[in-house]
């Protein structure tokens, strides 16, 4: 029997020595919930992160406006440099990765730029910044030879925009729903489940630690916008401007909505969507009857979902924890990890975004958009408000499918539903600014498109 040399094997162990010999090293700015959350979760997971990279990763320097204050960090280890000043966690030359996770924006922004001006690799959590700046960063990135992650912008711990850039790079998507928030998701499925209010069920998000003190950027559907906005480049190649895109928050919407809703076989939900209109994309986030037996649906709780409707691949859903600091914390060490491969394989910088070349993101106005509607009207009952109502809907072109009247509510505060065959949805806008000028309604009314979901 012959022998079977064993110098390719050497050379093997010999390349993976070299691979373990060598530390990349991190920087982390920021120790707010998701900073400390990611520390921890690096610290507990060190070594099982090394043995999939082959090579070892030390947290070098962090930073934090109260790092001096009385706070145990004893976890971190006595070896970790600590300071407040971020600016010297991009000069030590020890750090390779630059994560950012401050909360406000525009500091976030002068990191991101002195990080990659430093030519260090950066790894970032802020929604705010990718959305606003994201074509600005990447080609910043590319100019440097450094990599850029941003996993944990959108949806936390649940990896979608790595399954758009990579799984599904060779789809051509035609659409994108998601729920993008789990603090909205929280307080819609607790009044939908509980027969709660509104109040009621963001008082106990707060509690639970789901929602701030201040829920306004939540509840007013800004951080979802914020979120598609960085979706709709990933799927189209297309640069938004967040603010051109339509928002409306879940704050209008009772418990009732969802007897209704129950009636008609839908539920509520709060939707970010982005979806071709010929050479245009329609973008929005706003609440809307979601059919009881779509995906989305049954999307309970503080999770997120998002559905991709591909022209090849099909229709592809993704759900998971959305918001959490550890949870976040597994984002951003994907990013880590990711961009310490790219280190190791001596590889260039790839497009975070998805994208190397980007055409103009042009948007379609969503008064084009036909749709079914519900219209929601609270009124002092008196004779003739459903003639005065279909006569206005009339004049403005509008079929009524639909009148729903859920029995034991008070004759001074009554609500009624109206459900409206598809129109375009400027149509419907217009009618309704008349119908609430009409003297006995005791609220304003409320409309929410039909989402039409594959």
């Amino acid at each position: 029997m012959s022998r079977q040399p064993r110098l390719s094997f050497a050379a093997s162990d010999s390349s993976a020595s070299s691979r373990e010999r060598r530390t990349i090293g991190l920087g982390l700015i920021g120790l707010g919930t998701v900073g400390t959350g990611t520390a921890r979760v690096f610290v507990e997971h060190q070594h099982e992160i090394e043995r999939r990279l082959g090579c070892r990763l030390e947290l070098k320097h962090v930073c934090s406006r109260s790092i001096l204050k009385r706070r145990d960090l004893t976890w971190l280890g006595r070896e970790v440099k600590r300071t407040r000043d971020w600016r010297e966690v991009l000069r030590d030359p020890g750090v390779d990765v630059a994560i950012e996770l401050v909360g406000t924006p525009s500091t976030a922004l002068t990191i991101a730029r002195a990080a990659l001006q430093a030519r260090k690799h950066l790894v970032t959590a802020n929604k705010n910044l990718v959305a606003e700046h994201g074509r600005e960063l990447a080609e910043r990135s590319a100019q440097a030879r450094v990599n850029l992650g941003i996993e944990a912008c959108v949806a936390g711990g649940t990896p979608i925009l790595h399954a758009i850039r990579e799984g599904l790079a060779g789809e051509h998507f035609n659409a994108l729903f998601g729920i993008l928030n789990g603090t909205t998701n929280y307080i819609l499925t607790e009044m939908e489940q509980r027969g709660c209010s509104f109040r009621e069920a963001l008082a106990e998000a707060q509690a639970r630690g789901y929602a701030e003190p201040d829920p306004t950027l939540d509840v007013e559907g800004h951080d979802a916008r914020y979120k598609i906005a960085i979706l709709a480049m990933l799927c189209f190649g297309r640069s938004v401007r967040v603010r051109d895109i339509p928002v409306e928050g879940i704050a209008r919407i009772e418990q009732v909505d969802f007897a209704y809703a129950h009636k008609l076989h839908h539920t509520i939900r709060l939707i970010g969507a982005a979806q071709r209109r010929g050479e245009r994309l329609m973008v929005f986030v706003r609440p809307m009857m979601i059919p009881g037996a779509a995906q989305l649906a049954g999307v309970h709780g503080a999770t997120n979902g998002i559905l991709m409707v591909g022209s090849k691949g099909g229709n592809t859903m993704i759900t998971g924890r959305g918001a959490g600091g550890e949870a976040t914390g597994v984002a951003v060490l994907s990013d880590v990890v990711e961009i310490a491969r790219a280190i190791l394989a001596g590889g260039a910088s790839t497009s975070p975004l998805g994208y190397m070349h980007w055409r103009p993101g042009k948007l379609a106005p969503v008064g084009d958009n036909v749709v079914g509607a519900y219209l929601r009207l609270v009124v002092r009952d008196r004779p003739g408000i459903l003639s005065r109502v279909c006569t206005i809907l009339a004049r403005h072109g509008i079929n009524i499918d639909s009148v729903l009247q859920e029995p034991g509510h008070s004759k001074s505060r009554l609500p009624f539903v109206m459900t409206l065959e598809p129109t375009r949805e400027d149509r419907v806008a217009r009618a309704v600014r008349e119908i609430r000028r009409l003297p006995f309604l005791a609220a304003p009314p409320l409309t929410m498109p039909f989402a039409e979901l594959p």
